[in-house]
């Protein structure tokens, strides 16, 4: 959204620290009264000192621009955020909706993270990180500092700007989503804690997948030269044995073994490594590795999880760079034909693996899920979604891993348009192979016409260069 962003964050009604009160009760009147935008304003004049309709509708237009109303002239809405928002009155939720539409947030926390400063001081900090940066309006940086002040982030004092503990602890995780570690360094429990943002419990087990919002975020792995499991980890490939101690008979698949599983079969996410001495209660950092194999086998008089691991010459930014690769747009904007495969000399074995890892995920996300031609999202009994990514130009001819060169397809779906019985014209309409004699075409052939289900993102459609070479692999005619 980089290039639509605001420079000016509109203040709100009640005050610089009170901006949020107010936004609550006026959130909850639109959502309980579903009124019209006179009423709207009528509400605002009558519980707050307003009185210019100018001003109501800067203000107004400032909410709608960030994702938080949906205004006409007829009715005044709350946005999915926005109800969001309400319910529980994050205010990271707020925060995530103003610093994604308005510059200069981010920066500002990291300003005060250097200590307390002026208004002025902020201004010059975020026209410093961004000299696209205009100041036609010298409260500017007021006006992001009373949104700060009003989420509880900023407090302020004879002019001057500090952080909260909440801001603090904000400005820590967005002026970094890595932690800061050093190859070969020593660490204390407490250390990593504080790296990571998270809590261990007692002690960091040996393998500890770590969520954020439900979602796997990345994988610590210790291994301990006392340990129960003999891992030997010298060179750039090891073994390393999986959780479950010999005095409890075979290993299971519990969430920790789950997770290495998970990573052996598509390298999604960070697996950070650590090496504990046997005279040490510190871990020494090893850096990210690659779950390369995973094998349950007999060992010992048991069966036991056996991860064949690979050290990665990568750091946990250049693995998040590499997966997001695959949602970039096209090279050149729309005007220019993109390459249908990526180039062998440009990736590594590893960073070939950790973007083509990310590609399924990616792609599904862009359809939320469903299936783009029959729009369907069917679930098996245990809750996994029978969704698949599919490349439009094959992964086997090196078709490249972009998401503009996906499509999120059902089983049946995929099968069929890997095969060539279904194809897609450029306006995005299905195609159908010609072959009455073949039994299923009757079934396809009710798909003639209908129009693909497309991610909202009109940035993660198909690109008409993949959807043409589509059509020619399978011998249909430019339609």
């Amino acid at each position: 959204m980089g290039g639509d962003k605001r420079n000016i964050a509109v203040r709100f009604f009640g005050g610089a620290g009170n901006y949020t009160d107010v936004l609550e009760r006026l959130c909850t009147y639109i959502i309980t009264e579903n009124p019209t935008e006179a009423a709207v304003f009528e509400w605002i004049k009558s519980n707050t000192r307003a009185t210019s309709d100018d001003s109501i509708r800067d203000r107004l237009a400032f909410l709608e621009g960030i994702g938080l109303l949906e205004l006409d002239s007829d009715r005044v809405r709350l946005t999915r955020q926005g109800m969001a928002w309400l319910s529980e009155t994050d205010p990271r939720t707020l925060y995530d909706l103003l610093s994604s539409n308005v510059r200069g947030f981010d920066t500002l926390l990291e300003a005060l993270l250097d200590g307390p400063k002026t208004d002025a001081e902020l201004g010059d900090s975020i026209g410093a990180a961004h000299p696209e940066f205009d100041w036609n309006d010298a409260s500017g940086p007021a006006q992001h500092r009373g949104w700060l002040q009003s989420l509880g982030y900023v407090v302020r004092s004879d002019g001057v700007n500090s952080l909260t503990d909440s801001g603090r602890e904000l400005a820590r995780r967005r002026s970094s989503d890595h932690p800061t570690l050093e190859r070969g360094a020593f660490y204390a429990q407490t250390d990593l804690e504080d790296a990571f943002d998270t809590s261990f419990g007692s002690y960091i087990k040996g393998i500890s997948p770590r969520t954020d919002d439900g979602e796997l975020a990345y994988v610590i792995v210790k291994a301990r030269e006392d340990g129960p499991y003999g891992d030997e980890i010298d060179g750039e490939r090891f073994t390393y044995i999986g959780e479950g101690v010999p005095e409890k008979g075979d290993q299971q698949l519990t969430g920790a073994n789950n997770a290495l599983l998970e990573q052996a079969d598509r390298s999604t996410v960070p697996v950070y490594f650590f090496y504990q001495p046997a005279d040490s209660d510190e871990l020494r950092y090893e850096g990210l590795v690659d779950v390369v194999d995973a094998e349950y086998v007999s060992r010992d008089g048991r069966m036991v999880y056996e991860f064949t691991m690979e050290r990665l010459a990568l750091e946990p930014a250049e693995f998040e760079a590499l997966s997001e690769s695959v949602s970039e747009g096209v090279e050149g904007g729309e005007d220019d034909e993109p390459a249908l495969t990526d180039d062998e000399e440009e990736f590594t074995a590893v960073q070939r693996r950790v973007r083509s890892s990310a590609f399924p995920k990616e792609v599904t996300a862009a359809y939320d899920g469903r299936c783009a031609i029959c729009g369907k999202s069917r679930e098996s009994p245990n809750g996994t979604i029978d969704i698949e990514a599919a490349h439009i130009y094959p992964k086997r001819e090196n078709g490249r891993d972009n998401v503009r060169n996906g499509l999120a397809l059902c089983r049946l779906h995929h099968w069929a348009f890997d095969t060539g019985w279904l194809t897609v014209a450029d306006d995005y309409r299905i195609l159908v192979a010609d072959r009455p004699d073949l039994e299923g075409y009757e079934e396809f052939a009710a798909l003639e016409g209908d129009s693909l289900t497309l991610p909202a993102d009109e940035d993660r459609h198909p690109h008409a260069k993949f959807l043409a070479a589509h059509r020619e692999r399978h011998g249909f005619e430019s339609p």
